[in-house]
């Protein structure tokens, strides 16, 4: 057998012996150097939720530097706690880089604003576009019309993190004078006396009432009286039938 055909014969052989080579340098290499770091590289410790002061003698332990960055608002991190890291934990690179973090400066926080005098309705608009919402809601007596805000709490223009808000309403005064609210409708005298703390209770319809109907011809207790807060008004309605209509020319 000539050498040429040896030769030709052992190729196959050659290239499997080269890619054999080949394969366990690379198996040997991720093994040993993992990821992109060289052979001297060191791994990053994590440090969310450190204090700059704990984070910083963990990094000069592993041969590292701390840059303190920025303080951003964040609802679940407690204030002076990070937040954020570059490089991240966990990654390879070469000892003395300077690692970068961001704390928590708490929860973002916003002023109350002014709301006394409105309505509860007006009131809840005021705080949402402030970013607050309405917690407990409670009744206090006063001279103001029943539902119209007496205070928050905290008070207006306190500064605090986001969140829920009390509003104190006002149930109106402790004793009330009744109203005449005779010749009005019904409903406009119902409202009447519901802004001064006073219930209302219709007491039936009166059909020979020459008055339209709906219109309130009656009331107990009459107008006048001095009542306490809460007391309930009857009040007695035109049923219109007793309209007489004019004659006719």
């Amino acid at each position: 057998m000539s050498a040429r055909t040896r030769l030709r014969r052992a190729i196959p052989y050659l290239i499997a012996a080269a890619l054999g080579f080949t394969s366990a340098y690379v198996v040997v290499a991720l093994v040993v150097f993992p990821g992109n770091g060289g052979p001297d590289d060191v791994t990053v410790p994590s440090l969310t939720g450190m204090t700059i002061d704990d984070a910083t003698k963990r990094l000069e332990k592993a041969g590292f530097k701390l840059k303190q960055g920025e303080a951003r608002p964040s609802e679940g991190a407690p204030p002076g706690t990070i937040i954020e890291q570059s490089p991240l934990g966990g990654a390879l690179t070469n000892p003395g880089t300077t690692v970068s973090v961001v704390t928590s400066a708490g929860q973002k926080e916003v002023v109350i604003p002014e709301t006394r005098g409105m309505t509860r309705r007006d009131a809840e608009r005021a705080l949402e576009g402030a970013g607050l919402s309405v917690g407990a809601v409670q009744q206090q007596s006063s001279d103001s019309a029943r539902g119209t805000v007496l205070a928050t709490s905290p008070a207006a223009g306190s500064k605090v993190p986001a969140g829920a808000v009390t509003l104190v309403l006002s149930s109106g005064p402790q004793s009330v004078t009744l109203p005449n609210v005779v010749g009005r409708s019904y409903a406009d005298a119902r409202s009447a006396l519901e802004q001064i703390g006073l219930l209302v209770n219709g007491s039936g319809l009166d059909s020979a009432s020459t008055s339209p109907a709906g219109t309130v011809v009656s009331q107990t207790p009459s107008a006048g009286r001095t009542v306490p807060s809460g007391t309930t008004v009857q009040l007695r309605i035109s049923a219109g039938i007793g309209i007489v209509p004019p004659p006719e020319d």
